[in-house]
């Protein structure tokens, strides 16, 4: 039996996405400090607002009833490298972090495929200008809300009450709150989710992204993130697929500092230990989502796929987007539902979903069952089961950022119980953070309107798991056998870039070839964060951190 975690020492937004707890609306600050003692009594200042990890009692989705109330505001704090040096923790402690980390994700860039259309000078201000090295403009500190809404979709009114007071902690002497976000350089960046219609006519946050797909569908799940009644059906198909082909939780230290990871080690230590206990490391990327192109591409290929298959356009546009993604845009996997008909009665059997997603007040049993079985429907699923890619494409988006049991060593054994599950993908899951940005139906549909989505990962090894994933699984091919092509979806897009729909072998139907695939998604700024425990916290803020 897994101990349970210090929850109470642990951040928030580390256990929970805030977004599907009721939380649609965000705000994100940056921080400069000029004084490290001010900026020591800010970190003081905010210590008491900070939002733990605690399980909720009257949380929208798996309350326990033993918990702490619901905030109406979440606040957490991560700090850069440099934001650290900036508060004088010691340098013994700083020079034993991880190269990623102290040289942060600017100097990383080529790694990130941070460059032509992604390159520094294209990213906002703010960014920017602490990439250059600009004087003054170091991003020191990472302040985020997350806001319930008001029956009206609006945040709630505590969310400009904590704006205005982060607002007066960076007025004072020795600390700034840095401007330079979007095109308006705001003082902060916003973001918030899709709206729409629940079924009584009350408008609900929606999971779906300004591509039109769900997102954070397949988020891992890890030994004591939940209480034993949820994680009995959250892990299948987020947790690790064990070799007898069971889900069992990832190991607590892939995410957490402090505890063994899956290769039962420590992650990063410095001195002394207890600093990086409960912390993690936060990976905040601010990509800009190129809708109209999207829109454009996908629409000129559908033409050609339609007139080729017999099919209306409309059908093939949405075959088209699902089999880039590996999900339909309402979530089914195409691995479950891999045809436009199996995705139609996927619709008819789970049409009662929203109206429940969407009840308010305590849900019974029997509705709490059905949405464990939905829940399972749409996460629970193999690669193997599809080896050649023929429901889902092999370098579908989901399957690089994911690849499941698809690089067990032993896939192809004629009993399952002989293979190694997910073992090899399991060192390098992230967990993802974050709501879009920008309007969902702006009156111009042009790449200018400033819309995307903040992408925060969080995870133990930056280097293992987030520049891993992003280099070698959504900007390379070689492990999918695609040779140099790319994600189709978020990949780095050179000239002739493509993205090919394997056809049945055993069928009669050719291969289909997405040719010059323009690029989706550009980065707009980024840093590397440490996530400190509550207690690393009071330390920071004590200058009482001790190396020896």
């Amino acid at each position: 039996m897994t101990a349970p975690l210090d929850l109470h020492d642990i951040q928030g937004n580390i256990v929970r996405a805030y977004g599907r707890y009721g939380f649609p609306h965000a705000r994100y600050f940056l921080f400069h400090f000029d004084d490290a003692a001010a900026g020591r009594k800010a970190v003081l200042d905010l210590l008491p607002l900070v939002t733990t990890g605690e399980r909720w009692s009257d949380s929208p989705d798996g309350p326990d009833r033993s918990g702490v109330g619901r905030p109406i505001v979440t606040l957490n704090l991560a700090f850069s490298w440099l934001g650290l040096l900036a508060l004088e923790v010691p340098v013994a402690t700083l020079a034993q972090f991880p190269p990623e980390f102290i040289e942060g994700m600017p100097a990383r860039g080529p790694i990130l495929s941070d460059t032509g259309p992604s390159a520094q000078e294209f990213w906002d201000p703010v960014w920017r200008n602490a990439a250059k090295g600009a004087s003054g403009a170091a991003i020191h500190m990472l302040v985020t809300l997350n806001a319930q809404m008001q029956a009206d979709a609006t945040p709630v009114s505590e969310l400009d009450a904590m704006t205005d007071q982060l607002r007066t902690l960076g007025s004072g002497h020795g600390v700034r709150l840095l401007s330079g976000h979007g095109q308006d350089g705001a003082d902060h960046q916003q973001a918030c989710a899709r709206m729409v219609r629940a079924p009584d006519g009350s408008l609900m946050p929606d999971a779906k992204e300004h591509f039109g797909f769900e997102d954070g569908t397949g988020d891992p799940v890890f030994a004591g993130q939940y209480s034993l009644e949820d994680q009995a059906y959250r892990v299948h198909g987020r947790g690790k697929l064990m070799p007898d082909q069971t889900w069992k939780p990832l190991a607590t230290g892939e995410f957490l500092m402090g505890y063994p990871d899956e290769s039962q080690e420590l992650p990063q230590m410095v001195q002394p230990p207890r600093f990086v206990r409960n912390g993690t490391f936060m990976a905040f990327r601010k990509l800009h989502e190129n809708v109209r192109t999207f829109d454009d591409y996908v629409a000129g290929q559908s033409r050609l796929y339609a007139q080729v298959n017999g099919i209306p356009e409309d059908v093939a546009n949405l075959t088209l987007r699902a089999k880039m993604v590996g999900r339909w845009p309402n979530g089914a996997p195409l691995i479950a539902a891999p045809t436009y008909e199996d995705m139609l009665r996927f619709e008819v059997e789970w049409a009662d979903i929203p109206a429940l997603q969407a009840k308010s007040g305590r849900r019974n049993q029997a509705e709490d069952d059905r949405l464990a079985t939905y829940d399972r429907f749409m996460s629970d699923f193999r690669f193997a089961d599809d080896p050649q890619g023929v429901r889902c494409p092999i370098s579908a988006h989901i399957r690089r950022g994911n690849m499941r049991d698809m690089l067990d060593p032993y896939l192809s054994a004629s009993n399952p119980r002989h293979r190694d599950g997910s073992a090899v993908t399991n060192r390098r899951r992230i967990l993802r953070r974050g709501l879009p940005y920008g309007p969902f139906d702006p009156p111009e549909n042009d790449d200018s309107v400033e819309r995307g989505v903040i992408f925060m990962v969080v995870c133990s090894d930056l280097f293992r798991q987030f520049e891993f994933v992003l280099q070698q699984w959504i900007n390379f091919g070689l492990d999918f056998s695609a040779g140099n092509d790319t994600c189709p979806l978020l990949g780095r897009h050179h000239a002739g870039s493509k993205f090919i729909i394997q056809a049945d072998p055993e069928g009669e139907d050719t291969p289909w070839i997405m040719n010059g695939l323009p690029q989706f998604v550009t980065t707009r700024g980024g840093e590397y964060f440490f996530v400190p425990g509550l207690n690393t916290l009071s330390m920071i803020a004590e200058g009482s951190v001790d190396p020896t």
